[in-house]
């Protein structure tokens, strides 16, 4: 039987008795869509037996919306969507009984929201993901000053970040899969035609992959190569031509695994930071996304990357543009070889396993030695 306790005084602060799990965690800013990085980490959580009580900010403010009209609206609404986004967080936060708080990136919570939720008395941690902390607006820089914590997945993180944003303290994990999500899949034979390629490529526009993919069409102009995500209305008339049709809307959820399956090889290119340009990622989640679907990945060569794959018996690391169109060329005239390299690259996935409960475990980990 789970031992029961109280978690709040009769006044409604924090009682200082020693928490014990299952462990109940007040989430904040987790996407709930299937394949996502913020359903991902909750629901490891869930697996590893806590509970989550979720505000998602995506129930408050729309993304996806596409349409000139509909951006408009968003532009002008999005002010009044988000003051209610960060009321509702505060309703939840006064109404609930938990034992701290997590935020994934928080780029709509406001500084004074943060430093709300810090003074009621409750651990307050950050789950961060992305490249730099000033690339998505200025709430997040100026809020995590107030977190206990800040769990970052780049390595490079680290003394400057903590001096120029007066984090407290600064943990490293790494990015996953969601293991209900990103899994061997199939599809009948008309579908998976609709996703077939030689190469493919998920995820948003950047100047720097537009760059490696072009010179791959400009190279291989035989290729079937597929580009899927969002932001790509901004890459270059020549890109856009070469690819034609077979560039395509985000794919998310049960889709990407298609995608990637369906895919001869499945290209991971890394991000650069907006706000500074020599920042650039080590891995990604679809690093671990990719091979997880037991699907053969071609991969930036980075010294983070071969921490966690044998180049090249689990993944294929490619070092510039010439690499890359050599390696595509070797891989897609050996299908033995890419079935042999997907299969190893699955079983090390799955048997780390590389999904988010290495991160989950980090967290509660900092939870329970704050107590």
């Amino acid at each position: 039987m789970v031992e029961q306790r109280a978690v709040m005084l009769t006044d409604g602060r924090p009682n200082n008795s020693r928490p014990v799990p299952p462990y109940t965690i007040l989430a904040l800013g987790f996407a709930k869509w299937r394949g996502s990085d913020g359903r991902a980490l909750a629901q490891a959580f869930r697996r590893l037996g806590h509970n989550l009580i979720e505000v998602d900010e995506e129930d408050y403010v729309p993304w996806r919306w596409q349409g000139n009209v509909t951006r408009a609206l968003r532009r002008i609404l999005s002010p009044v969507w988000i003051h209610d986004y960060n009321q509702a967080v505060l309703k939840q936060a006064s109404s609930s009984a938990y034992d701290f708080v997590l935020v994934f990136k928080g780029n709509l919570l406001r500084p004074e929201t943060v430093k709300s939720l810090k003074g009621k008395g409750w651990p307050i941690y950050n789950f961060y993901p992305d490249v730099s902390f000033q690339d998505h607006g200025p709430n997040i820089p100026a809020a995590l000053q107030w977190y206990d914590c800040v769990f970052t997945t780049k390595r490079y993180h680290g003394k400057h970040e903590m001096q120029e944003f007066s984090i407290r303290d600064l943990q490293h994990v790494r990015h996953g899969f969601d293991p209900e999500v990103h899994r061997p899949v199939a599809a009948s034979p008309d579908i998976a035609a609709r996703y077939a390629s030689d190469v493919s490529f998920v995820g948003c526009w950047s100047p720097e992959k537009e760059e490696k993919l072009l010179y791959l069409l400009r190279h291989l102009p035989e290729l079937s190569v597929k580009v899927f995500g969002l932001g790509w209305k901004y890459a270059s008339s020549e890109f856009k031509d070469k690819m034609g049709t077979n560039l395509r809307p985000g794919a998310f959820g049960d889709e990407l695994a298609m995608v990637y399956c369906a895919s001869k090889v499945n290209l991971g290119l890394l991000s650069c930071s907006k706000s500074n340009p020599k920042l650039q990622d080590q891995t990604t989640a679809r690093t671990f996304q990719i091979p997880a679907t037991k699907s053969f990945m071609l991969h930036e060569d980075t010294p983070e990357v071969r921490t966690f794959f044998k180049d090249p018996e689990e993944v294929v690391l490619f070092s510039n543009n010439e690499d890359l169109v050599k390696k595509v060329r070797a891989a897609l005239t050996d299908p033995d070889l890419r079935r042999a390299i997907s299969q190893k690259g699955f079983v090390r996935s799955v048997s780390e396993p590389y999904d988010y409960s290495s991160a989950a475990q980090s967290i509660l980990g900092r939870f329970e030695a704050g107590h």
